[in-house]
């Protein structure tokens, strides 16, 4: 089962490499077709020299990543010289983002502190080492894996699927996608992949968050799972207009994630969601802001010193970005990467490192 699984996700990965990397990488971020650009006023405390123009991958529309940027594309100016300009760019994914800003696509990316971690050692997903990959704040958040289906579906056990070749229906984020990968590894703990599906008769589509939505709603599809936050605009309008229950993955499924596969045990809130009326145990990960070993130390210590200096602003940002503390963002168990020169100048300096 293992060597089927890794062959499957760096087929995956294969994927994302050449939809991400393609003919003309470098022009990715002018071309991105919804971008957060933000030009910060010049309050006294901003370092003196010329301003800097920053390109900032995230994630796509629909994703919680897609509306951390403007946040950080607005508080990230703060700690650079006046005049400078971060660049959100709504595109990207969590296995993609650390090969576009390793290969100098963009200067820094959003990233799981697993698969940044998988990136820089060449592990898991990735048949490279993207070693000058470096660290700048973690910690931001809390991403849970949770698994939906609409209530009229008539199954809430994955268990009995695998075992009755139920047709089930799957929604699930295209090749390369972290949740497509994970929803791979979920379904292959209980003896299925999305080839056994489609021979049952049921049917595996491949798109994006906010086309998964209208076909859940729609009934083309009764099923998703995938990582997402608290207040996860696609899940709060999909839960909002149709009738959808939370699965509760067993423990020792649980505990095989945490203990074999490196994630770490979460539990999301009973009220996270309309219909989630109870606490759902589960595994997790967290996002973090990286950079490259090349960025300037000058810059790295000023994008740390306005997230940290400004936390208050980075918690009103989404309701996920609540769990962002200044006194853990230094912390590579949150990152997965070494940290940026700069960025451990500027966490020294205040204490939060010793």
């Amino acid at each position: 089962m293992k060597k089927a699984l890794a062959i499957l996700i760096t087929a995956a990965l294969s994927v994302t490499m050449l939809a991400g990397c393609g003919s003309a990488p470098a022009a990715a971020p002018a071309a991105a077709p919804a971008a957060a650009q933000t030009e910060a006023a010049a309050p006294a405390e901003q370092p003196a020299g010329d301003p800097v123009t920053l390109d900032f991958v995230t994630g796509t529309s629909g994703t919680s990543w897609y509306s951390y940027g403007a946040t950080f594309a607005e508080i990230m100016p703060k700690g650079l010289p006046a005049g400078s300009l971060i660049n959100a760019a709504a595109e990207g994914g969590a296995t993609s983002n650390p090969i576009q800003v390793a290969s100098g696509a963009y200067q820094m990316g959003i990233g799981f502190n697993l698969s940044n971690h998988w990136a820089y050692n060449g592990e898991g997903l990735y048949q490279e080492a993207y070693d000058n990959l470096a660290g700048i704040a973690g910690y931001l958040d809390t991403f849970y894996y949770i698994a939906m289906v609409r209530s009229d579906a008539g199954w809430t056990d994955l268990g009995e699927v695998a075992k009755n070749h139920t047709p089930i229906k799957i929604s699930v984020l295209p090749a390369g996608n972290m949740g497509n990968v994970v929803t791979q590894m979920i379904l292959e703990y209980y003896g299925m992949t999305f080839d056994d599906i489609i021979s049952w008769g049921g049917a595996v589509e491949f798109a994006d968050w906010n086309t998964s939505v209208e076909n859940i709603k729609d009934g083309r599809t009764d099923f998703i799972c995938h990582n997402i936050t608290q207040g996860h605009a696609a899940v709060t309008e999909l839960s909002s207009t149709t009738d959808m229950t939370f699965i509760q993955f067993p423990d020792e499924m649980i505990d095989t994630f945490v203990n074999e596969k490196g994630f770490s045990p979460e539990t999301m809130p009973a009220g996270s969601f309309k219909g989630m009326d109870n606490d759902v145990k589960t595994f997790g990960i967290c996002s973090s802001i990286f950079a490259t070993t090349d960025m300037s130390d000058e810059i790295a210590y000023g994008i740390a010193k306005a997230l940290c200096e400004n936390e208050a602003d980075v918690n009103a940002g989404h309701k996920a970005l609540q769990r962002f503390k200044a006194e853990t963002a230094a912390d590579i168990a949150g990152i997965g990467l070494p940290l940026h020169p700069g960025a451990e100048k500027y966490y020294k300096e205040v204490g939060i490192l010793q």
